[in-house]
């Protein structure tokens, strides 16, 4: 008769509990990740796209599941992540065998496409060698690059520095279709060796001059004021309103002085003037006014001449009177500003002016003009 040990139940029993875990492991692992993905999915369909993505990068972090990976991809694309989701869904294309990647390669494979039209290929060159390659302020690489770096479409700043050597930053414009190559060479932070010392040279003694040479004190030519030009400004326009209200009133004078003097055998329309003024009344001499106001209530060829010249005369007039008015306005306000505007002391690194009268002998002076600007 054969004994059992009292222990071999108790080690059955355990090796039981321990067949089933194994065999359950799975499937909880599983219905976890089910349950991951089927969360992610709902957030991107909330539009919280970055929430998803934590969601996914958790999910595959515990499965390293195809499927898992394919989501980051997918979450990252609608972040506008392109470079990270291209290189995320290709790994997740490799997996070919994987059941979910087979049965939806076609989508992943458009995905992919759409991904891929915003990611280009930038190749920087040059040297010195360990020279770091910054993106957008991201270090990628150090010089010389193994690959052409995957970067996004668009308006790049590109930066290679390195200690001792001055960086360089640029621009850049990439696109999906062509490849672009920057060639950077860093130039080397020279430090100023200063020059050896050298005993200067005995200054030689200073000659005195006569007192009577002495030169006056240097002047500075004074600073004139923004206030003082805009008064010349105003004193020129003001001259020329002057001169335009002088030939409208010189006009003006010219035209009444013809029509008073004129005849009916005057041309016109100073003798148009004269033969209306008699057709109405030669004993009565009316003003040009009045003339005018007649002329308007009257028909002819005659009355409609006269009716030109008034309106010339009366125009010469007004803008004689106008730009005078004007004229003297503006004048009068620069003068005041050209007053009021008074140099000021000169500032620093402004024109320098100075005369020095010297005298040598009785016979001997004249003077010295130095200046500086």
């Amino acid at each position: 008769m054969v004994r059992c040990s009292p222990m071999l139940p108790r080690r059955l029993t355990a090796i039981a509990a321990l067949l089933m875990t194994l065999a359950s492991s799975p499937t909880w692992a599983q219905t976890s990740l089910n349950a991951q993905i089927s969360r992610g999915v709902a957030l991107r369909r909330q539009g919280r796209d970055a929430s998803a993505l934590e969601v996914f990068q958790s999910a595959w972090r515990s499965s390293r599941a195809p499927r898992a990976l394919a989501q980051v991809a997918l979450a990252e694309q609608a972040l506008g992540r392109w470079v990270a989701a291209e290189a995320h869904l290709v790994e997740a294309l490799a997996a070919a065998r994987d059941p979910w990647v087979r049965s939806r390669l076609a989508i992943l494979q458009s995905a992919l496409s759409e991904i891929r039209r915003h990611v280009g290929r930038l190749d920087v060159v040059g040297d010195p060698s360990g020279a770091e390659v910054v993106i957008d302020g991201a270090v990628v690489g150090q010089l010389p690059l193994s690959s052409m770096l995957r970067v996004p479409t668009g308006s790049l700043t590109l930066t290679v520095r390195s200690e001792g050597y001055f960086p360089v930053t640029r621009t850049v414009q990439v696109d999906s279709r062509y490849p672009l190559r920057e060639q950077v060479r860093l130039a080397p932070v020279t430090p100023r060796v200063a020059a050896p010392e050298t005993a200067s040279p005995p200054a030689e003694p200073e000659r005195a001059l006569p007192p009577e040479r002495a030169a006056l004190p240097l002047r500075a030519a004074p600073r004139t004021p923004a206030l003082r030009y805009a008064g010349y400004a105003l004193i020129g326009t003001g001259v020329a309103s002057l001169a335009v209200s002088g030939v409208f009133l010189g006009i003006n004078l010219i035209a009444s002085g013809e029509a008073s003097s004129a005849t009916p055998s005057s041309a016109d329309p100073y003798g148009a003037w004269a033969r209306f003024q008699a057709s109405e009344n030669n004993a009565l001499r009316r003003t040009g006014s009045e003339q005018c106001d007649l002329a308007r209530l009257r028909e002819g060829a005659d009355a409609a001449q006269v009716r030109d010249l008034c309106a010339r005369i009366s125009t010469s007039a007004t803008v004689s009177l106008v730009s005078g008015i004007a004229g003297g306005a503006l004048l009068l306000t620069g003068v005041v500003f050209a007053v009021v505007g008074r140099p000021s002391s000169p500032a620093e690194g402004s024109a320098r002016w100075s005369v020095s009268p010297w005298i040598a002998s009785a016979t001997a002076r004249g003077a010295s003009l130095s200046g500086s600007w």
